[in-house]
């Protein structure tokens, strides 16, 4: 399995008895494309962050491409990431001082991957099909728009063409043209290189580019307290 959850819980320390998550099973298969869909603050973040081990869990086990995360150290963890996993993250976490192509390079050199001496025509090709123009190519990223910004950090997570993309909300901040195009590329690059794909987004309208749609209700099978 590309990701395989049994019996795993999470809390906060500081709220050891009020739990965020409670999945007792949940499986996704190598290539498989799945779109979770919940209401913000439903736990959606958190469930991403757990299977690409920026979060420990507290209880269970967690296989990520046959790998424990919940027995690695978070070093292991932050290493494993870097080398198998692509995240577009809500909030960006660009280098702002970094232009476009530094901040997809850095990830690449992060990577245990293949170094790629093609690597500045793929990201300029990358740019391109996301509609960044080039003349922002080499502009500090903390002096772009926010829609820019979230395509560079799209880029960034696709250029190393990871086993596993985890997208988060990616297309919060795109107007449909370009949320449109961005999808088109996401789903295309995830076909063509049988990656697994788990998008989250509260935005049920980019179920139709799914064939495993879920509500994360269906997953967590927390009870909440009154």
């Amino acid at each position: 399995m590309a990701i395989s959850l049994s019996h795993v819980r999470f809390n906060y320390p500081d709220h050891p008895d009020r739990p965020v998550l409670n999945i007792p099973s949940w499986i996704i298969s190598p290539g498989e494309q799945v779109f979770v869909h919940g209401p913000s603050g439903g736990g959606k973040s958190t469930l991403l962050n757990l299977i690409s081990g920026m979060l420990p869990a507290s209880n269970g086990h967690i296989s990520i491409l046959g790998q424990r995360l919940d027995q690695m150290t978070s070093r292991q963890r932050d290493q494993f990431r870097a080398g198998h996993i692509g995240y577009v993250f809500q909030q960006f976490n660009l280098i702002p001082y970094l232009d476009a192509i530094d901040n997809i390079c850095l990830a690449n050199h992060f990577s245990r991957g293949e170094k790629k001496p093609s690597l500045h025509d793929e990201i300029k090709t990358i740019l391109s099909t996301l509609n960044i123009l080039s003349d922002d190519w080499h502009t500090p990223t903390g002096r772009l728009s926010i829609g820019q910004q979230q395509r560079i950090a799209i880029a960034r997570a696709l250029i190393n063409r990871p086993q596993v993309l985890i997208a988060d909300e990616p297309t919060s901040s795109l107007d449909q043209k370009n949320r449109d195009s961005f999808m088109t590329l996401l789903m295309s690059t995830a076909t063509n290189h049988n990656m697994t794909l788990l998008f989250v987004s509260h935005d049920l309208s980019l179920s139709r580019y799914f064939s495993r749609v879920e509500p994360l209700s269906d997953i967590n099978q927390i009870e909440f307290m009154s």
